[in-house]
């Protein structure tokens, strides 16, 4: 018989999931592991088909232990014998003690940042258009293989400000938050609409304090658009089994 695997924990007990079930309505249990404790229920399948019935029962059993402290989640589909399951486990306890210590008492909150590209682009194209033209006219008699080096010029030096700007966004949201948070995971896409993607390590306790900072940081940029959602296990920061 296969087990599925939903998250570890060192504070977890039977009363937490007691009440919620797993795939397939399958009654979860816990699975001790020396100190760490597996979150599991059987699973008769070589493999979990992806459907939102699935990722849905998965989520529900991970957050109901959330909701009580903070897991090392699995991802989806962790499908695997008892032994396999102890055998990682047991290799890894030290490891997964140490991850399990850096996210106690902490969720993840997730920021995204949404900025007008066509609109930056165009001011920037605007900015340079002048210069380019300057440079254009006194170079015209040399030939047109210089005017298509004097555009490519203008557009090498329209990323590279679109990238500065971008990660100007990066740095101030991270600077807004910083008191707040553990630890930051981002991205930053500046040839894209959704420049920044962010996850915040958050303890519990400060919630109300980063969100409060997060309204301010918000309030302060209307030309941004921001979509935040959390808290959420800390699938950004440590992940059992990877």
């Amino acid at each position: 018989m296969n087990l599925y695997a939903y998250c570890l924990s060192d504070e977890v007990t039977d009363s937490m999931i007691e009440s919620v079930a797993g795939l397939s309505g399958a009654k979860t249990r816990l699975m001790q592991c020396g100190e760490i404790m597996a979150v599991v229920s059987e699973f008769d399948d070589e493999r979990a088909t992806v459907t939102r019935e699935n990722v849905l029962a998965h989520e529900r059993v991970v957050r109901r232990v959330l909701s009580e402290t903070t897991p090392l989640p699995f991802r989806f589909g962790a499908v695997v014998t008892e032994s396999q399951l102890q055998s990682y486990v047991d290799s890894q306890q030290d490891h997964l003690k140490a991850q399990l210590e850096r996210v106690r008492g902490c969720v993840e909150m997730s920021v995204k940042v949404i900025w007008n590209l066509e609109a930056v682009r165009q001011e920037i194209a605007e900015h340079y258009e002048q210069e380019s033209k300057a440079i254009g006219a006194g170079e015209t008699r040399r030939g047109s293989g210089t005017a298509f080096l004097v555009m490519k010029r203008s557009e090498i030096l329209g990323e590279n400000v679109t990238r500065t700007r971008a990660e100007e966004i990066a740095d101030w949201l991270a600077e807004a938050l910083e008191e707040t948070v553990r630890e930051t995971r981002v991205t930053v896409e500046p040839s894209a609409p959704l420049v920044i993607s962010a996850a915040h390590l958050v303890e519990r306790r400060r919630l109300k304090d980063y969100r409060s900072a997060l309204r301010c940081a918000r309030s302060s940029r209307r030309d941004l658009h921001f979509l935040t959602s959390g808290a959420w296990p800390p699938y950004s920061f440590t992940i059992a089994g990877s």
